[in-house]
């Protein structure tokens, strides 16, 4: 498992042609050459910048991924846009999507807009706003599975929904990354124990996510932030806990074969962290499976 940055620009540049199709509705879109986003004078770069070939025509699709609203993003774009065009030389289509509905009474902008001493300054943009997308109905059009980890946030998610993105995930390379960022957003509109039973995930992959440090440092929006507070408390003891159960299996599958460790693997579901963490050290150095056993017996004693 390598060392990813599992925040927006990783899930769009791992399948960039894919999102360009779902986001344009437009199969016969190609990308032709992913290009850097990073701008003189700018300090902040787009997430993603893609040279794209529609019906003989070639441009630009600037993609910004935002966990919530943000209400400089218009004056961003206009700027983001206009140092693309410079650079490049090619027309803009932005793209901002976001993630998280904001509080209510507030609208999402999809332009900028200025005007002073009798000159305009306008630019609009697409905002695709994933709380008002159908998550059934965006499971059936196949999607990239860049945006698998996004579909509990939307319209009409359900556990099932969960249960189907994980599903498809585990047939990716990077199935680890996607599934860790699936059960992150799951957990902000579902229960989070019946995520933790359907999606794995990973807190060393986690804890490099951009979007977990910017859950950690802002919180998501009014109405959700004591809930996501107490999600993310409980969802990461729980993550903490399988990847324990999972460790210990793995070390006893190797120490003392898989059919021994087989028939203690469902005896750890229902054990605490701090227990678990003792059977961790307890599975490095047991000198037998009957040592281990031993030592499990006596915390399920307790």
């Amino acid at each position: 498992m390598g060392e990813k940055d599992i925040g927006g620009k990783y899930l769009i540049d791992r399948d960039p042609e894919g999102w360009v199709r779902w986001l344009l509705h437009e199969p016969d879109v190609t990308v032709t050459q992913t290009l850097s986003a990073e701008f003189q004078f700018v300090g902040r770069r787009s997430d993603s910048l893609l040279q794209v070939m529609l019906n003989g025509v070639l441009f630009l699709v600037l993609i910004e991924l935002q966990l919530h609203y943000d209400p400089a993003m218009p004056l961003r774009m206009l700027i983001y846009c206009a140092l693309a065009r410079q650079k490049y030389g090619l027309p803009v289509l932005p793209i901002v999507i976001y993630l998280v509905e904001p509080s209510a009474g507030s609208s999402v902008a999809t332009d900028y807009h200025a005007e002073f001493m009798g000159r305009v300054t306008h630019q609009d943009f697409t905002a695709v706003k994933m709380w008002e997308l159908d998550a059934h109905e965006t499971l059936k059009q196949s999607p990239p599975a860049g945006l698998l980890p996004y579909v509990p946030l939307m319209a009409g998610a359900d556990i099932e929904v969960v249960r189907e993105c994980a599903r498809r995930i585990r047939s990716e390379p990077d199935h680890e990354e996607l599934e860790t960022i699936l059960a992150l957003f799951a957990m902000i509109k579902l229960d989070v124990e019946q995520v933790a039973q359907i999606v794995r995930w990973h807190m060393t992959i986690l804890e490099k996510s951009p979007i977990y440090q910017e859950i950690l440092l802002k919180g998501v929006q009014q109405g959700l932030e004591q809930g996501l507070e107490q999600g993310l408390e409980q969802g990461l003891e729980l993550g903490r806990e399988q990847e324990l159960r999972q460790n210990i299996g793995r070390i006893l599958t190797q120490r003392f074969g898989q059919r021994e460790s087989n028939s203690v693997i469902m005896r750890l579901e229902f054990l605490s962290l701090s227990t678990l963490e003792s059977l961790f050290d307890e599975a490095l150095t047991a000198s037998d499976m009957a040592d281990f056993l031993a030592a499990l017996a006596a915390v399920e004693a307790e």
